[in-house]
This record gives structure tokens, C-alpha cells and sequence, in this order.
């Protein structure tokens, strides 16, 4: 169906926009496209593909140049942008990203759709890896960029289409979740909390987005009942839609526990249905990460449940997760220096106890990108500052997306340092508005005996790479 045309990506470097054009790319489709702004790990996986950068600005010339046969419009389009106005009148067919996928991409597949407010980006990935690993050759489109393959897209004409399905909204001209496009067999519902303050009001419209996704779900609903407004869930659709797991509550049809680490691998074994199984191990540490692999052994209890226990194993201890999510980058004057995406209080929470349940006592130096609509936002801000005053060094960088926000609604980096600087006695907690100040900071603190952890989910203004150069 797309062999031979060309298409246009409008906004092509956000996570999912990208994947969709490589997709499309890979199907024999002539892919080009245009963003304002291009920054790694995606713009490195659309240069290694061949696909230009183009500036957004380019978007009505290239259109009247080159003439694409389809437009494919990202939710980071401003729906009152001179683009937008030409794409809705220019007479060429235009789909949202996800509709674009429902219409060209998944049918013919087993769809597994894995949706949530923490854990879906690596949970997605844990599928697709082990799927691989044992030789299913899923297709995938994950938010982020898989270890194991260093591409967040892959295709294949059949079989699995294991896809990372986000509650944000679609595009300017469809206001409604992504997910609700993804045609899922099997939907996994991660966790359900309120985020995306820009476009949800309420933890209740959130909620209402995930009880419509359950009700679309045509085969199995894998259901994490740590979260209470995941386990609403069970009052809506019947019992036997929902297979539950967790790593808490000892009922859940599967019950994950950690029994302890050899060096840095994690150790846990799995209980269904009441019978316990045969141990595990996982370089995947902390209990976000066995949440994780809770949900991946849920999947093949239902999906794969002949292979054998040593494969499986084989396949988990081999697990190498994705990039910027406890990546380890290298060592700061013995330090060692990780990255992790987590933008959330909640996943701030678990990221923490991670790296404690990995190095122990440490002095933890933690760097914070308030880079999400939501941390714009003074919405977490207490939270924030009673979760990093357990680091002993905080640095947090400039919120990039406060635009056209009262100061009463505004996050506060000054004042959120204030309040942890109270709390400890003394200076621990700086803003630093250039990524060039943060790493001079660091350069001056970081030693063997500390841990440097950085939470970011975009681009943080080049930090990574100019950090690159004083890692060994």
C-alpha cells in the first residue's frame, strides 16, 4: 500500500513520529519530513536511515515541491501554524500518526498494545526483545530506542505488532488518546496516574481515556493491580477479560518477587495462579524494573506458554533494556554516571530506590530536566521537593515548556531549591539554567564515591553529548 509513494512527516522527530516514518520507510515508501528542532537518540536513528532534516519551516515549500502522496501530521503541530492550515487545504490526504498506523501497519497482526503512566516505554521493549530473542520477529514501535536493536521501529508483513500506546492526545485536528487507534489483542494497563496536566483536567478524564482502551482490547486486558485506579478497572469489564499481575499483592493471578541480587543482576521468581516457578535473573534492577518484567512474564504465561523455562531464562538474564533508562554512560572521576527518563514523581520515586537497591550508601548526586508540559507546571512541585531532598546534590535545569503560563501555574526551580535547601541545612539543591554550568558543577563534585544519576526525557539542551567528552 505504500510502496513507491512518497510521505510526508510533519514533526518527524518526536518518538513515535519517527518510528511511523521508519515503518513506512522499511514498506518502500520515499520517506521525507520536517521539525523545528532535532535532537538525539531519535534524530541519530533518522540520519542512520537516510532521512533528511528539514526545518518546519519547509513544510509548505516541500509540500508544493515535492508532492507527497500522504501526510503524516505529529501532535506537536500547532493547529493555528501556517503549516497546519495548508495541510487541512492543500487537497492531500493527512492522518495522525496513530491513525496512520491503524490504517496502513497493523492490520494483518497480533496487535499488543502496552499503555500506562510509568513503565511502558521499557515494558514495550522487554516484549519486543524477548519476542525477538526467542524467534518471533515482532514488529514494534517503542518511544524511545531498545538496546538490544538500537532502532525504536521494526517491521515485519505478520505476527506480533507490539507497540508502546500513549494516553497524549493524537493531533490538532483529533484531540482524542493515541492508544484508542492500535486495533489491541492484548492491551497492558502499567499504572494509571494523573500526568499530561496540559490536556487532562482530572485524574478522572485520564481514567475515563484507559476505561475506554480496556473496552477496545479484544483478547486480554494484562492488568497491574499495584496501582488503585488500575484495579477500577475490574468493577467496569468482566473478570475473565483481565489477566492481573503484580509485585505486591500476593492474589494477582501473577505475583513477582525479588529473592535477592548476584553482582548487579536481580534475582525474582514468579508465582501464577498459587504455583511458584523457578528463579530468574535480570541485569534490569529495582522494583519499576520488576513491575516490568511482571508484565512480560504475564504476556508469555498468556501468549507463549509451551517455551521452555531455560529459554525463557536465557532470554531474561540476556535483557539489555533501552537507552536512557538506567543507562550507564560511563564514569565522572570514578563516579558512575546514569541516565534514566524519569519526569514523573512516581517515577522519580522508583528510580531512587533503584540505584539505592544497587549501590546502597552512596552520596547521590541527581540532575533533573523539567522538560514535560506537566513540570512546566507547579503541580508536582511539593512532591519534587520532599523526593530529591534525599539526593545529596541536586541540580535542576530550566523548564522548557512554560510558555503562556500565569507565574501562579508555573513550576518554581528556585523555590523548589528553597524548600530542599531548608530541608537539608545547607546548599544542596542549585539552578542551573545552562547544561555547560551543570556539567561544570558536576565536573567538580562527582568522585568514587558518588552517584551520578540524570533524569531527563528530551534533549536538555545538548547535555549528553557535551558530557560525553569527560566520561571514561
Amino acid at each position: 500500500m505504500l510502496k513507491g509513494k512518497t510521505v510526508l512527516f510533519v514533526r518527524i522527530c518526536g518518538t513515535g513520529v519517527s518510528s511511523a516514518a521508519l515503518f513506512a520507510q522499511r514498506m518502500g515508501a520515499r520517506v521525507i519530513g520536517t521539525d523545528s528542532a532535532y535532537y538525539p537518540p531519535i534524530s541519530d536513528s533518522l540520519k542512520g536511515a537516510g532521512i533528511a532534516e528539514n526545518p518546519l519551516t519547509d513544510t509548505i515549500a516541500m509540500i508544493e515541491r515535492e508532492k507527497p502522496d500522504l501526510i503524516v501530521v505529529g501532535n506537536a503541530l500547532w493547529g493555528k501554524s501556517p503549516e497546519a492550515a495548508y495541510i487541512l487545504s492543500c487537497g492531500i490526504p493527512y492522518y495522525s500518526m496513530p491513525s496512520f498506523l491503524e490504517e496502513f501497519l497493523i492490520p494483518g497482526h497480533r496487535s499488543v498494545v502496552v499503555a500506562g503512566t510509568h513503565g511502558k516505554t521499557t515494558t514495550t521493549t522487554l516484549i519486543a526483545e524477548f519476542l525477538a530473542s526467542v524467534g518471533k520477529k515482532p514488529s514494534y514501535m517503542i518511544g524511545g530506542i531498545p538496546l538490544f536493536s538500537m532502532t525504536n521501529a521494526a517491521f515485519e508483513r505478520d505476527g506480533y505488532f507490539v507497540i508502546e500506546g500513549d494516553e497524549y492526545d493524537t493531533a490538532f485536528f483529533d484531540k482524542g488518546p493515541k492508544f484508542l487507534h492500535y486495533r489491541p489483542d492484548i492491551g497492558i494497563v502499567t499504572s494509571i496516574e494523573y500526568d499530561h496536566a496540559d490536556i487532562y483536567a482530572s485524574l478522572e478524564a485520564i481514567f475515563e481515556s484507559f476505561r475506554k482502551f480496556t473496552g477496545i482490547i479484544t483478547k486480554k486486558c494484562i492488568l497491574n493491580i499495584d496501582f488503585p485506579n488500575n484495579r477500577r478497572l475490574l468493577d467496569i469489564y468482566p473478570r475473565e477479560l483481565f489477566f492481573t499481575y503484580s509485585v505486591t499483592d500476593k492474589s494477582a493471578d501473577l505475583f513477582a518477587r525479588r529473592t535477592g541480587s548476584e553482582g548487579r543482576l536481580m534475582k525474582f521468581r514468579v508465582t501464577v495462579n498459587g504455583k511458584e516457578g523457578e528463579e530468574f535473573k535480570s541485569p534490569l534492577f529495582g522494583d519499576q524494573n520488576l513491575m516490568n518484567l511482571a508484565a512480560l512474564m504475564a504476556f508469555v504465561h498468556n501468549e507463549l506458554p509451551a517455551l521452555d523455562h531455560a529459554l525463557v531464562a536465557k532470554a531474561i538474564a540476556g535483557m539489555k533494556g533501552v537507552k536512557r533508562r538506567q543507562e550507564f554512560l560511563g564514569h565522572l572521576n570514578g563516579a558512575p554516571v546514569y541516565s534514566d527518563f524519569a519526569h514523573h514523581p512516581t517515577a522519580v520515586r522508583y528510580t531512587f530506590d533503584s540505584f539505592r537497591s544497587l549501590f546502597g550508601a552512596k552520596r547521590y548526586i541527581v540532575v533533573f530536566d523539567p522538560a514535560t508540559n506537566s513540570n512546566a507546571r507547579n503541580i508536582f512541585e511539593a512532591e519534587y521537593a520532599k523526593l530529591f531532598a534525599d539526593a545529596d546534590l541536586f541540580f535542576i535545569g530550566k523548564p522548557a515548556k512554560a510558555t503562556g503560563l500565569t507565574e501562579e501555574e508555573k513550576f518554581n526551580p528556585e523555590r523548589l531549591c528553597e524548600n530542599i535547601n531548608r530541608v537539608k541545612g545547607y546548599p544542596a539543591a542549585r539552578h542551573l539554567t545552562e547544561a555547560d554550568q551543570i556539567i561544570e558543577v558536576l565536573r567538580a563534585e562527582a568522585d568514587k564515591e558518588s552517584v551520578v544519576i540524570v533524569m531527563s526525557n528530551g534533549g536538555f539542551g545538548g547535555f549528553f553529548g557535551k558530557l560525553a567528552p569527560y566520561l571514561s
